[in-house]
């Protein structure tokens, strides 16, 4: 694959590190991310980011430090930034044996074609170690719980519930070291379970094998899981009671997914892109993780490498996430004139207020317009602008971040075309200043109409634009 001069290429698509560093593309450095894991990290950490925000790039680079088997790929780190640290950081390098999961593959339409999936990628795990069989490491008894798994072509839920936890110890016996474990995608099964109907199986199954491979686990060293939300169960992560949770609400690690203002300024320097960054930010910024001005990596890289064909091209739509349309759906039929009215505030360039939950409780979005906004926030949907305090409660400025987002919501309601560019979408630029609704809470019926600071006069008015989605 050629590159373009003597400029590095542009990466479309790699989730890879060494296919992404040894191919001579551009990488923008998150290798810092390490530091700081090992810095403040906990036993077991909860990371959320949306998704195209460079998890599974980050999941792979983490997994080529820290994993034992990949002392030969020590040189991918040659000249990052965590290299400024290689005496601090020397002890865990290629240090561990590392268990590394996605569960993206388990959002399915029923409990069994879900569970077949875990279980195919756990078993996928037992099959790359199976040479832990060899030797006298493992006990007689170890070996034979192995090859259970390892011989198991079915989603057995009770042997493979605690799967993980024997891998890591066999691994931890035979290394004569503690176990990674990195879980990518923790929530793709949960949204599919609850959108289908099998939601509480899901969750006892996740339950049963976080709580056996992360809480009462000997063998671990220390765990990451990623996912776009942090769902609200106590069943799931309260079985975890050392979980160090981090969202796009948190400072930790806030720069590390996405592209940040700098990073940006970065690549349009190197490709000589002048005058441009404006409509990147327009288009694909607006983000704000923890503080932190953001970017969505996947648009911006897929604009630059537009722009290295056409230079004169006009920004587009590039991140077209379909993944939640359907719950989505679901969720908001029917959801009355309140609901329309702050859809048009947001479509409209304007603000709505609204409490934004920590955690995402699947149960109560369909009836409480906090839990849908809190949704919408963190898969990147809606962006915190502001905080302010009404009759004690501390309520969030939410608006759409961006041009790209706004597309997928005229998509959602039927109101305008996904291969919208921007050239077609200039007569319709809407302010980003809008004015913040007042007095939004939690539950939808109880919400008064106020958009813009003044009541609405006609409240049951629908011009049709929301009628596919809520009813």
């Amino acid at each position: 694959m050629l590159g373009f001069g003597k400029n590095k290429k542009i990466p479309i698509g790699y989730e890879d590190f060494k296919l992404l560093i040894d191919g001579g593309f551009y990488y923008v450095d998150k290798t810092m991310l390490i530091y700081d894991l090992l810095s403040f990290g906990g036993q077991n950490n909860l990371i959320t980011r949306p998704r195209r925000f460079g998890k599974t790039l980050n999941f792979s680079m983490l997994r080529y430090f820290f994993d034992v088997n990949e002392k030969e790929n020590a040189y991918l780190f040659d000249g990052t930034k965590i290299m400024a640290h290689a005496d601090e950081v020397a002890p865990y390098r290629n240090a561990f044996p590392v268990i590394s999961l996605s569960l993206k593959s388990a959002k399915q339409g029923s409990f069994d074609r879900a569970l077949f999936c875990i279980c195919t990628e756990i078993r996928e795990q037992f099959i790359k170690y199976s040479y832990v069989l060899d030797g006298d490491k493992l006990t007689d008894v170890e070996k034979r719980d192995y090859r259970r798994i390892l011989e198991c072509e079915t989603a057995d839920e009770r042997l493979f519930g605690t799967a993980l936890k024997k891998l890591s110890s066999a691994l931890a016996k035979y290394y004569g070291q503690n176990t990674v474990i990195f879980i990518d995608e923790y929530d793709m099964p949960l949204d599919a379970a609850y959108l289908y109907g099998y939601y509480d199986e899901m969750v006892a199954f996740i339950r049963t094998m976080f709580e056996s491979a992360l809480k009462t686990n000997p063998s671990l060293q220390f765990s990451l899981i990623t996912g776009s939300l942090h769902v609200l169960n106590e069943s799931i992560f309260s079985a975890i009671n050392n979980i160090e949770v981090n969202s796009i609400r948190s400072k930790a690690y806030s720069s590390f997914f996405g592209f940040t203002d700098d990073e940006v300024e970065g690549l349009m320097d190197y490709y000589r892109f002048d005058g441009k960054k404006s409509d990147l930010e327009d288009w694909y910024g607006g983000y704000f993780f923890g503080g932190q001005k953001i970017y969505n990596p996947w648009s911006v890289l897929h604009q630059m490498k537009q722009w290295s064909l056409d230079g004169g091209s006009l920004p587009e739509r590039r991140w077209k996430d379909m993944s939640y349309n359907d719950f989505l759906g679901t969720s908001m039929t029917g959801s009355g004139a309140y609901m329309i009215r702050q859809m048009k505030e947001l479509l409209g360039g304007g603000e709505i207020s609204s409490p934004v939950y920590d955690s995402i409780p699947f149960d109560r979005i369909k009836n409480d317009a906090a839990a849908l906004y809190t949704f919408l926030y963190y898969i990147g949907h809606l962006t915190i602008v502001g905080t302010e305090v009404q009759d004690g409660k501390t309520l969030c400025r939410l608006k759409i971040p961006n041009r790209e987002i706004r597309l997928w919501y005229d998509d959602m309601f039927g109101a305008g075309e996904a291969g919208t560019t921007a050239a077609e979408c200039s007569a319709a630029d809407h302010s980003a200043n809008g004015d913040a609704g007042e007095g939004a809470k939690p539950a939808v019926e109880e919400n008064p109409l106020v958009v813009g600071n003044k009541p609405r006069e006609n409240k049951d008015e629908d011009d049709g634009r929301f009628s596919r989605i809520l009813g």
